[in-house]
């Protein structure tokens, strides 16, 4: 009987073998030539090389090798694309690429239209392709609900080509995203749904939606907890949902008497550093029980705070606004904070909206407009000039004021990237039409990084 026994389970264990090797073999065949990982794991910064209808996405290993005088030539390389079997994959044309924090989001063209989507983990490059029914959407633009992701301040550094600059992505403090894709439902709608992308061992991602079913996203914020408040399709309401699924009531924007005279108005609305925040227009008093309305003489503006799914007042704010509200080009997040730019009548003001007790208001002499390395900065575009701001006083140091005349015979196409050593810029050279990739240094000594003829850079990126 032990032989019998002992043949029965060996017969059994080749048998399963077999069938294991053949499983893997069938996954190996499936896997075969699809993105599972990028060559990034070095790249401090990358960009996109487009000549005619091709595209090269490229890689630089040291920043600061674009903000120096030493040679940059072989620190540029050209990304690879690899398969589960690390084989080289040929023929992918990058179209847009976006830094998520510790992930990328990657767009390929085919056949001249948006092809695969993935999410890259920047430590490995390990790529995760995004299911064609979570594929992010272009949803309606709410400018009252700012995302900190979307960078559309008043001067932009990294030019994109790409109606994709404008898709809200944001991530909670345990890199979770935050996008909305469009899913259609029985009764032939399809409106777009707010979900949560969440990363699970061995790089892919798990989805959840958290909008109300049958409700179009129309802008959205999330706090550092994952706490959310969007905005419904036409804007006359938002709604919050607490970061374990369960939604509030609705929240008017405008609230009105019932002789149809305005009560409030929401003016702008930003995730804080504890929690989600807003700034309210109140036009009067309005008693909900006897419907008596009192007006005041002018407006007040009152700083509120999202709890238990609906707006608080905070404080009164006495700036005079003029209709010059916070908005996505005068807003940034900074250290830690989030500072707006207060303009009115020649005078500057940074007010600190970082939480309730951080409120602030300092003097500046100039308009800030950009952050770098977590510090904030005036840039001006036409002088090439960097100014330093202090958030905490409001007082200003002069970093830069490059030199134009050493650009004679170039036209600036694109400000590529700023820092305090200098600007990165996309130029075409008059005399051969070539457009070319290069560093200008604060002693205004131009060095050439590449040269593309017949083509240039649609997009640039620093991931540091």
């Amino acid at each position: 009987m032990k032989p019998i026994r002992f043949y029965s389970l060996t017969s059994v264990l080749c048998f399963t073998l077999i069938l294991l090797s053949c499983q893997d073999t069938i996954d190996g065949e499936e896997q075969a030539g699809k993105l599972r990982h990028m060559t990034i794991e070095e790249a401090k910064s990358l960009f996109i090389a487009t000549h005619d209808a091709e595209a090269t996405l490229y890689g630089v290993k040291c920043t600061p090798s674009l903000r120096s005088t030493a040679d940059s030539g072989e620190q540029m390389y050209e990304v690879e694309y690899r398969d589960h079997a690390g084989k080289k994959i040929r023929g992918m044309i990058p179209f847009y690429v976006r830094d998520l924090g510790d992930y990328l989001f990657m767009i390929f063209r085919e056949q001249g239209s948006t092809g695969k989507i993935y999410l890259v983990r920047k430590s490995d490059g390990k790529a995760s392709e995004i299911p064609e029914e979570y594929i992010p959407s272009l949803s309606g633009n709410n400018e009252i609900i700012y995302n900190k992701s979307v960078n559309r301040r008043s001067f932009r550094p990294n030019y994109i080509d790409s109606e994709w600059d404008f898709l809200d992505i944001v991530k909670d403090r345990e890199n979770n995203l935050y996008y909305t894709a469009i899913r259609c439902n029985n009764s032939g709608l399809c409106p777009h749904i707010l979900y949560r992308a969440s990363p699970v061992p061995g790089g892919e991602f798990t989805y959840k939606p958290l909008s109300v079913e049958h409700e179009t996203v129309w802008g959205f914020c999330v706090d550092g907890e994952g706490n959310v408040l969007y905005g419904l399709a036409g804007g006359q309401w938002m709604r919050s949902v607490r970061a374990d699924g369960e939604p509030g009531e609705l929240i008017p924007t405008v609230k009105k008497t019932n002789a149809d005279s305005p009560v409030y108005v929401c003016n702008f609305v930003w995730s804080s550093k504890e929690g989600i925040m807003a700034l309210y227009s109140f036009m009067g008093d309005y008693d909900e029980k006897s419907y008596t309305f009192t007006p005041y003489h002018e407006p007040r503006q009152y700083l509120m705070t999202l709890k238990n799914g609906q707006f608080e007042k905070v404080r009164e704010i006495n700036l005079p606004f003029a209709n010059n509200f916070p908005t996505s080009t005068n807003l940034s997040y900074v250290a830690g904070r989030v500072i707006y730019s207060h303009y009115h009548a020649g005078v500057t003001t940074l007010v600190d909206l970082s939480s309730e007790k951080s409120y602030s208001e300092t003097p500046c002499p100039v308009q800030a407009n950009m952050v770098i390395n977590d510090q904030m900065y005036y840039f001006d575009k036409n002088s090439f000039a960097l100014t330093r701001v202090n958030i905490d006083d409001g007082t200003t140091t002069s970093v830069f004021t490059l030199d134009r005349t050493g650009l004679e015979g170039y036209t600036v196409a694109h400000i590529l990237d700023v820092s305090e050593t200098g600007i990165l810029l996309g130029t075409y050279r008059m005399s051969d039409k070539h457009y070319l990739l290069m560093r200008m240094n604060v002693d205004n000594e131009i060095t050439i990084l590449k040269d593309i003829e017949g083509g240039g850079v649609s997009l640039f990126t620093t991931l540091d």
